[in-house]
């Protein structure tokens, strides 16, 4: 679950989304406001007016001319004005209550039968696609300072930043490959960083009738910002940095029908627009070759629109493709695509196992991070016993892991958790395998 951010003052250069006015200033149909409207009231029995607008996210002046249709066609009523929760300078009706009739009940019902949305009011596909281009087009370029500054918790090479830093600047794929547990995953989800100022993302799209839930707590991440009046359909938010790994599926890259709620939930690299669509363990999808993958991104990285089917319609749609595209894999990559695939993916980042400084750089700041002393003799024995004496390459996960393992060892024991040979010889018989175990 992604967790909210602090209040703080807005400072996207992004203009906000105006609040409508109207419903023709919403980009829809009266009757599918209406429509939402009633099921709200369904599911809730009785609510204030301000509480029925602040639930669809559309203002109350709007939201009352749709309560006075519902109230004149029978399927509502009010049923007095709460004076005491009247909010300065809000209108009166604002406070009014208004409960479900009995025939509204029935036609909820049927409506319900059709898709069972009743939350935000969605944005139409066409202002979301304008407002994901502006988006897009971010000023500032990342030189070495900004890149160093972002990556400053990280223990990494020149060389890694400077393959690094045109990729994120020119804003095409990048592949990030080398061995295990040397902080692909880590780079990729600093690099989202760098991506931007906050956006704005919509709640929910409305696209040939059908709503697409788009807002999702795991992978975005909200902003509580003092703002003027907007568009409250949209939420501010960091720019995502959504990852799948080996889980990932086809499906996945497609909107999600559910037949139940009859609604649709949008796809993991449409999530990911504006920020980072990171592909992890590439190379290892249980249900997707990489040859099949590749085939399915090739067209939206290329001409940055991606086109997804909306079943109930019968039809497809364009929609923008404005995620930096991340694979990171620690398998070769000329053994996972040739080379007229390879050369689809513009920038090839090689991250290496680090060099015995890099380890003990890694090893010194894993220390504090514990709250343990470093001992230098120590990690001079760590690395001439486990590491030379067997020929075992140096992992940037190794520290990390070792002195977790230490801390462990410590507490059953019930001594302090402090650096010594003998934690340190039980943490390493109980994390690395021997060829002749």
């Amino acid at each position: 679950m992604a967790v909210t951010a602090p209040p703080q003052p807005v400072s996207s250069p992004i203009a906000l989304p105006p609040a409508p006015r109207s419903a023709e200033e919403t980009g829809l149909p009266f009757s599918f406001v209406c429509d939402l409207v009633l099921k709200v009231l369904y599911f809730n029995g009785s609510l204030l007016g301000r509480e029925i607008a602040n639930h669809v996210c559309l203002p109350f002046a709007f939201i009352e001319t749709t309560l006075r249709f519902l109230a004149d066609e029978g399927y509502c009523a009010s049923t007095g004005v709460r004076t005491a929760t009247l909010e300065p300078g809000e209108p009166i009706n604002a406070g009014m209550q208004y409960t479900i009739s009995s025939t509204g009940r029935q036609r909820a019902r049927e409506l319900l039968e059709i898709n069972q949305y009743a939350g935000p009011a969605p944005v139409p596909i066409g202002d979301y696609a304008s407002m994901a281009d502006r988006q897009s087009h971010v000023d500032g370029i990342i030189n070495r300072a900004r890149l160093h500054d972002a990556f400053s918790e990280l223990v990494l090479s020149e060389e890694v930043l400077d393959h690094l830093g045109p990729a994120l600047n020119a804003r095409q794929a990048v592949f990030l490959y080398g061995p295990p547990g040397n902080g692909k995953t880590t780079i990729a989800e600093a690099a989202a960083m760098l991506m931007g100022p906050p956006v704005f993302i919509p709640r929910a799209l409305y696209v040939h009738g059908e709503v697409i839930r788009f807002y999702d707590p795991i992978h975005h991440v909200p902003l509580e910002r003092e703002l003027p009046p907007h568009d409250r359909r949209w939420q501010l938010a960091q720019r995502p940095a959504v990852k799948v790994g080996g889980e990932l599926t086809p499906r996945m890259l497609e909107l999600g029908f559910d037949p139940v709620l009859g609604f649709y939930e949008a796809s993991m690299q449409l999530k990911a627009n504006g920020g980072l669509f990171l592909i992890d363990d590439f190379g290892r999808q249980q249900n997707m070759s990489p040859r099949d993958l590749l085939n399915r991104l090739i067209v939206p990285l290329e001409k940055k629109v991606d086109y997804l089917n909306i079943a109930r319609a019968g039809t497809s749609i364009p929609v923008p493709f404005t995620c930096l595209v991340m694979l990171s894999t620690n398998l070769r990559p000329q053994n996972l695509m040739d080379e007229a695939f390879l050369r689809r993916v513009r920038f090839k980042v090689h991250v290496p196992d680090p060099t015995a400084e890099e380890y003990k750089e890694i090893w010194r700041r894993n220390c504090m991070e514990n709250g343990l002393r470093c001992d230098e003799q120590i990690l001079e024995s760590l690395l001439r016993t486990h590491y030379i004496a067997k020929s075992r390459p140096l992992h940037g996960s190794h520290p990390r892991d070792l002195l977790n393992h230490l801390v462990h060892a410590a507490r059953y024991l019930g001594r302090p958790a402090e650096i010594t040979p003998e934690l340190i010889e039980l943490a390493c018989e109980t994390y690395f395998v021997d060829a002749d175990d």
